[in-house]
């Protein structure tokens, strides 16, 4: 039924909607960077290396966009350049040493990319 005497020009009140959003985050399976650690780094593979670089990224600055294609081809490229032992050094010092940070700004998997080489792995190899 209408009720015609309504003025529906005027407001009855002034609620203003709250927009919320909701994200559930789910870890990745396969991440083991806490087992991988203590391995020896001859022992580890190129997976063992991106799981920990990734687990450790996330770790210090939240959650990431994967792309599986583009980590495996940086950290395989990267294994080629420096070999797993020196590979697995300069990350556990990217880590353990630098918390994460390199010149101010996160590391993320595109540290390890051949561009990032003479300002990131060349002068963490170095001083190995």
């Amino acid at each position: 039924m209408l009720d015609f005497d309504v003025d529906l020009t005027q407001p009855k009140s002034r609620i203003q909607p709250v927009l919320t959003e909701e994200v559930t985050v789910r870890p990745v399976q396969g991440q083991t960077a806490t087992v991988r650690v203590a391995l020896d780094p001859s022992a580890w593979n190129w997976s063992d290396l991106r799981d920990y670089i990734m687990s450790e990224v996330e770790r210090r600055h939240g959650p990431q966009v994967r792309d599986a294609k583009k980590e495996a081809g940086i950290i395989k490229a990267f294994i080629g350049r420096w070999g797993i032992e020196q590979a697995v050094a300069i990350a556990k010092v990217a880590f353990t040493v630098h918390d994460g940070m390199w010149r101010n700004a996160p590391i993320s998997i595109n540290r390890f990319c051949r561009a990032s080489d003479p300002y990131f792995s060349e002068v963490i190899a170095k001083n190995l």
